[in-house]
């Protein structure tokens, strides 16, 4: 019926309304995209690439030593960890992130994890599993509901309900000296009772003299008095951003003080070393703590006071000053060290075993004997970069290391284990490929210029080993509030 009416538009009135229409659907487009008014949209990108993979939004894959991309060929990662931006329109409360993928890896890398930043100034990542082979692999009994699972060398319990209700108790099925010794987990942290079970004889004091660099995270114990904390810092002045320090202390995962401490940064790049102090002091309550020394790598914590002389340094420890040989002491069976200048390079003693570090700037690992409790770490030399699953100290009898064994890739099974609990789900299946996802929280992620950054992680890859990770798909499902809920709230 409109086509007589249609014959009679002159050929230019067409043409604009062509162009009109035209204009009115990208201007619509456009307001999608730049708004997403519905609250949720998915970006991909796919190897080998193309324009419709939305490359445009899922930036190249970096640093290109530890990455292979070829033309018609998955993307390889060749080395860990590979980092990655995703560039949004806006802020998101969520990301899901599905990796189609296909691993050639040994065995001492059965971990695949991805991250998002949540914190620039000490480079923290949000980790969360893709892939772990050792629980895969793992030929004991299984219980499961949704992404909780169980696993328990003997058929002990029923039902996930009744292992919980026991672990809430802190008594669990043939475990006498309780959960803390039988259990391991991976991407969990459950409380129990005997946690929090702390010395009844009063805290001496403790401090620590031997300069350490950049964040740390700590244990202390407090037997019931005022717990107190005190840092001598050194800020080294040697990059253009300031350097603000927090000191943080947490009970059961939650954050029950803090301090801060700015920087006019009035200094920068001066070399030259500016003394500040920074303390915290808590009333009377007894338990195990874990505190935050929240600074850059600018910033040299020269002198450390406890009320307690229970105190461990969590996963990763620098020591630096050049003063000469030095003994550190670990529950850990296993150590990654990196020499941080050319003049720090030595062997290091791990319990027992040599540990050399050949070149500068490389991470090296050794093993100690594993039914050891506590290990000795004696360094020539300081100005090592330390980390482990585990704890570090400067004594034996300050060894405090309230968490449960952690299912690494270092993880071995004990002759006393009996349970493994974890938040975690195989990856399914994609014929020659595998798929796995991850959930990530982006309230409070870090984000800059408009991108959030991710990071893939495969510990214990290294470039030239002819191992590798390759990646068919990196998929990101974004949601968050609606733009009425926008508008209305």
């Amino acid at each position: 019926m409109f086509k007589p009416f249609l014959t009679k538009w002159p050929f230019l009135f067409k043409l604009r309304l062509f162009w009109l229409l035209f204009l009115l659907l990208a201007v619509i487009a456009l307001f999608y995209f730049k708004i997403v008014p519905f609250g949720s949209i998915s970006y991909h990108r796919s190897w080998p690439s193309g324009l419709r993979s939305g490359q445009g939004f899922i930036l190249n894959p970096s640093p290109k030593e530890r990455v292979e991309i070829k033309s018609g060929q998955p993307l390889r990662l060749i080395g860990d960890p590979v980092y990655f931006s995703l560039a949004t329109p806006r802020t998101f409360n969520q990301a899901e992130v599905i990796v189609t993928y296909q691993a050639d890896l040994a065995s001492t890398s059965p971990l695949i994890e991805a991250g998002v930043l949540v914190d620039k100034l000490v480079w923290r990542y949000d980790l969360k599993p893709l892939e772990n082979r050792v629980l895969d692999e793992l030929e004991w009994m299984k219980l499961s509901e949704g992404s909780l699972a169980l696993w328990q060398k003997e058929a002990a319990y029923q039902t996930l309900d009744f292992f919980l209700a026991d672990l809430a108790r802190g008594d669990l099925v043939d475990c006498p000296d309780g959960p803390g010794r039988c259990l391991a987990v991976y991407n969990i942290n459950p409380d129990f009772p005997d946690q929090a079970v702390v010395s009844a004889e009063p805290a001496q004091p403790l401090e620590i003299s031997q300069p350490l660099r950049g964040a740390h995270q700590l244990y202390v114990e407090s037997a019931g008095q005022a717990l107190r904390i005190e840092l001598d810092l050194v800020d080294l002045n040697q990059d253009k951003a300031p350097d603000p320090v927090s000191l943080n202390l947490y009970q059961a995962g939650k954050l029950v003080d803090s301090q801060f401490l700015d920087d006019p940064n009035l200094e920068m790049t001066s070399g030259r070393l500016v003394e500040k102090s920074l303390s915290l002091e808590h009333p009377d309550a007894a338990g195990v703590y874990k505190v935050e020394i929240k600074a850059s790598d600018d910033i040299v914590i020269k002198r450390l006071l406890s009320s307690s002389q229970k105190l461990s340094f969590i996963n990763r420890l620098w020591p630096v000053s050049g003063s000469g040989s030095l003994d550190i002491y670990t529950d850990a069976a296993y150590l990654q060290a990196k020499a941080y200048t050319p003049a720090s390079l030595q062997t290091i003693d791990f319990g027992g075993q040599p540990l050399p570090l050949i070149e500068a700037y490389e991470q090296y690992e050794g093993q100690a004997p594993i039914n050891n409790s506590v290990n000795l770490i004696r360094l020539e030399r300081d100005d090592v970069i330390l980390e482990t699953d585990g704890v570090f100290a400067f004594s034996p009898e300050a060894i405090l290391n309230p968490s449960l064994p952690r299912v690494s890739r270092y993880f071995r099974l004990s002759p006393v284990s009996r349970y493994i609990l974890a938040d975690y789900q195989t990856p399914s299946d994609q014929g020659q490929w595998k798929q796995a996802r991850a959930v990530f929280n982006l309230v409070g992620a870090y984000r800059e210029k408009g991108k959030y950054s991710f990071v893939l992680s495969i510990p214990g890859l290294k470039a030239g080993s002819g191992q590798s990770l390759l990646v068919k798909e990196i998929r990101v499902n974004l949601s968050g509030r609606t733009l009425w809920q926008k508008l209305f709230n």
